[in-house]
């Protein structure tokens, strides 16, 4: 909706959830609880513009990563931020070059 009312014609959305990812480009099927919510977001990506949306790994964006760990610390609810938050340029310098981070899967 910010990138709609920003009048942004073309997006790139990268999903970090592949289940999230196929329940929005129809290739599984959508659990009663989350239905509404899908079909919200569908019809926000068929308006009248160009809008990707990807898989991607949660390690191949780091940055996107470290802002949505972000969100047990705020209050509820949108937060714009003018500049980057404090630790995140490390971040997203390592994003830039391109450094890996292994996912630790616990055993």
């Amino acid at each position: 909706i910010l990138a709609w009312d920003a009048g942004i014609k073309r997006l790139l959305v990268e999903v970090d959830s592949l289940c999230v990812s196929q329940m929005i480009s129809k290739q599984v099927v959508v659990p009663n609880v989350f239905y509404a919510l899908v079909v919200a977001v569908r019809d926000l990506l068929s308006r009248n513009w160009q809008v990707s949306l990807s898989h991607i790994f949660r390690e191949a964006n780091s940055a996107a990563d470290f802002m949505a760990s972000m969100a047990h610390l705020v209050p509820y609810g949108l937060h714009v931020f003018d500049s980057p938050p404090v630790g995140i340029y490390s971040i997203i310098l390592q994003d830039l070059f391109g450094v890996s981070q292994p996912r630790l899967i616990p055993v």
